[in-house]
């Protein structure tokens, strides 16, 4: 779904504009649009005698021309733009496209698509009709959908829907009721494990004294018990049966809170060659965003994630989730880059 897109302001000289190309969306339509986007499963119908498949969200714009079909849902307002070899299939492939948005050709399309319509009608109590578009109530059309729909063994297409904020709240009720969402998989998706044996805290410096044969003092854990941790973000206790783990407690929030702060003065200029070998992913963050599994199995194509508020112009500079200066994205030739404004900033 598309929210209207706002007018866009003359850039801010000596600000940062690198982003300023960016689609808007309105926040207060983000829920109500994210609803319409939600991952379902597909409908299935039938149109013109012909099996159609209906996919409720996408994201591939149209590359046919377009025939705008003004509807009215229960006395809201969509605008349904029907690519036109659509028209073939519906056997309204001879009349002029002009006509066709006529009363008289309104009338010739509710008819050929009667067969659709009434199935809708009886599932949902909604009345719908095609309508002249000069009987359309003034009601912006700001929200969008866009529809993938399938007819026989036809490409698929894409089908733009446009409503009124009341059409938009109307259909999010109704595929609430009748298309309800279906879960993502997530098969390929996983969450590292990891088995915790010990742990000790060192500074850099001890960390660059160390050597082969070193040996080094771990806290006290009792002997055949190991700590879980899942995702860096759950963790529990286990015991060790031979090859097997038996968990001792349900798992719980890491505490992120106990790890010790970096120290400023244990960063020097004379690391081991070693350890300056060791690579590292430079991260360009322009926010983040929580979400829990359930949230994220929800998200469907076309769907909007808001970002946390970034208190700072620019993009944060992240190594291994760490924060360690602040940049600038700029383009360089063809490709993107970032100039760094900080660096080594807590």
């Amino acid at each position: 779904m598309t929210c209207r897109e706002r007018e866009r302001l003359a850039p801010v000289p000596d600000t940062d504009t690198a982003l300023s190309g960016l689609q808007i969306y309105d926040l207060q339509w983000l829920t109500l649009h994210n609803r319409l986007h939600r991952h379902r499963e597909p409908w299935r119908g039938h149109c013109a005698d012909q099996p159609v498949s209906v996919l409720w969200a996408g994201v591939t714009p149209p590359v046919e021309p377009l025939l705008d079909i003004h509807i009215s849902l229960s006395n809201t307002s969509l605008v349904l733009h029907l690519p036109t070899p659509a028209l073939e299939v519906l056997g309204l492939a001879d009349y002029p496209l002009e006509y066709l948005k006529s009363l008289p050709g309104a009338l010739l399309l509710e008819l050929a698509l009667l067969s659709l319509i009434e199935p809708l009608e009886q599932l949902t109590g909604q009345s719908l009709q095609i309508v002249d578009p000069c009987d359309v109530a003034d009601s912006p059309c700001v929200l969008s959908l866009t529809l993938q729909v399938q007819i026989a063994r036809h490409s698929p297409w894409s089908v733009p829907l446009q409503m009124s904020v009341d059409a938009a709240r109307l259909i999010a009720e109704l595929l609430d009721q009748h298309a309800a969402p279906a879960t993502q998989p997530l098969a390929a998706m996983y969450l590292p494990l990891t088995v915790e044996s010990g742990e000790a805290w060192l500074s850099v410096a001890e960390l660059r004294s160390l050597r082969p044969g070193d040996v080094l003092m771990l806290e006290d854990w009792p002997d055949t018990q190991v700590r879980l941790v899942l995702g860096a973000r759950l963790q529990a206790r286990a015991e060790r049966d031979g090859d097997t783990l038996k968990l001792l407690e349900k798992p719980t929030a890491v505490n992120f809170l106990k790890e010790p702060p970096m120290s400023e003065t244990a960063v020097g200029s004379h690391l081991d060659t070693t350890l300056d070998d060791l690579p590292l992913k430079l991260v360009c963050q322009v926010g983040s965003v929580d979400l829990s599994l359930a949230q994220l199995r929800e998200l469907g194509e076309g769907s909007l994630v808001q970002l946390a508020p970034q208190l700072h112009a620019g993009v944060d500079l992240m190594v291994n989730g760490r924060r360690v200066g602040q940049g600038q994205l700029v383009k360089i030739g063809d490709g993107l880059g970032v100039r760094l404004l900080s660096f080594c900033t807590p």
